[in-house]
Formats: structure tokens, sequence, C-alpha cells
């Protein structure tokens, strides 16, 4: 049961910090001036064209939220419990990802 909980809680605090702006990126303009950017990491995927790394997250998530919530509300299955693991096992190691990701793209301004 605890579990459970946390797995909804952890999937939430996900995309929390996916849409919060922890990164800066820096470009000098064409007129010589250096324009600043504060960005999160979904929208540094959508610019270095990553973005299907987003919705395999958004699927993850789902499916580790909608089995939590079947748990809690009295399915027992194993198959459930085993799909709950490793969906959340699965989410967590796609948002390491897409903070990797993330971290070593740098977008080009042409």
């Amino acid at each position: 049961m605890l579990i459970t909980i946390l797995s909804i809680i952890v999937n939430i605090a996900y995309f929390a910090v996916l849409n919060m702006n922890i990164y800066t990126d820096r470009a000098i303009m064409p007129t010589g001036e250096v324009r600043e950017w504060h960005r999160s990491p979904i929208t540094r995927l959508n610019i270095a064209d990553q973005s299907f790394l987003i919705y395999l997250q958004i699927v993850l998530a789902a499916v580790s939220i909608v089995t939590s919530v079947l748990f809690l509300f009295g399915v027992r299955q194993s198959i459930i419990g085993r799909i709950q693991r490793i969906s959340v096992i699965c989410s967590t190691i796609m948002f390491i990802i897409i903070m990797i990701v993330t971290s070593d793209s740098h977008a080009r301004y042409a």
C-alpha cells in the first residue's frame, strides 16, 4: 500500500521537475549581444527534437498511476503488482535518461 502511494507521488514529482526551468541557455545574437533563456527539460527536449522521450515518460507514468489506483481500490492480482513495480522502475529510469540527455543537449541558433 505504501509503495502504491509512493509511486503516485514520485511520478507527480518527476513531472514537476521536468516542468521547472532549471537550465540556462546563452547564445550570441547577430547584433553581438548575449541572450539568455531559462528552460525546462521538456523545452530542451523539444528544441533538440527528442520529444519522443517525453511521450515515453508520460506513457510509463500513466501506466504506473493507473495500476497504483487499481491497487488502491482493491484489485489484488499479482499481475497488477508486477506491472506497477515494472512501470515505476521504468519511469524512474526514463526520468534519469531524460535528465542526462537534457544536460548534454545544446540548442543551435542559426
